[in-house]
């Protein structure tokens, strides 16, 4: 599910310019840190194409470690504006998952990367450092709670080292909060009118030019 606040239209021989973020940028929507085997990493495509999640790795690095733990490899297509969700096999959602799996099980203290390709895409926590027992306070901690993308971020944490606070991008909720998996809503910013305006301005001259040019 997303949600886009379209610009709108520009002048006569003008081509709308988009307000979208690039195809294909997939970030993690969703962190489920819930009792028991209740774990979930939910994914979601910004962008404007389908993406192979076969390039992609989730990577746990448990207690501080620098070496990821574990490495889960997905797989599937995350058709533009879908969530995906990979669960793990015991967790009470499990049949609503797209991927489930006995490695997804992490706490407060471990860091989460995606990668594709062998390029970090995103990032939950900090790599090398045990925040024992989590990041961040409250409701918005990587403990014992759901985290949920605020709706305007459209791109991940590319660098896993650096210092976490889950309340700059996350929005907090409590233990086994999971009715929201599966779904996400984006909203994608409306560019400035006068660059609208002055591209559409722009273009509107050329045609005109060449059209003088012709006569």
């Amino acid at each position: 599910m997303k949600r886009f606040m379209l610009p709108f239209a520009a002048v006569a021989c003008a081509t709308l310019l988009s307000a979208g973020p690039a195809a294909g940028a997939v970030i993690i929507s969703e962190y489920v840190e819930g009792s028991s085997s209740n774990k979930a990493i939910e994914l979601f495509n910004t962008g404007s194409a389908p993406v192979d999640l076969s390039s992609f790795v989730v990577r746990i690095y448990f207690n501080g470690n620098t070496t990821a733990g574990s490495a889960i490899t997905l797989d599937g297509s995350l058709a533009a504006g879908e969530a995906w969700v990979l669960a793990h096999v015991s967790a009470a959602f499990a049949s609503a998952a797209d991927k489930v799996s006995n490695a997804v099980t992490f706490n407060g203290n471990d860091a989460i990367v995606l990668e594709a390709n062998g390029t970090v895409v995103d990032s939950i926590g900090q790599v090398g450092v045990d925040p024992s027992p989590e990041w961040g306070t409250g409701l918005t901690s990587t403990q014992d709670n759901t985290l949920r993308r605020m709706p305007q971020v459209l791109a991940g944490d590319v660098d896993p080292s650096n210092a976490f606070d889950p309340a700059t991008q996350w929005l907090g909720f409590p233990t086994n909060t999971f009715g929201g998996l599966g779904t996400h809503v984006v909203v994608v910013p409306e560019p400035e009118s006068w660059l609208v305006l002055f591209a559409g301005l722009a273009l509107l001259g050329v045609a005109c030019r060449r059209r003088t040019a012709r006569w």
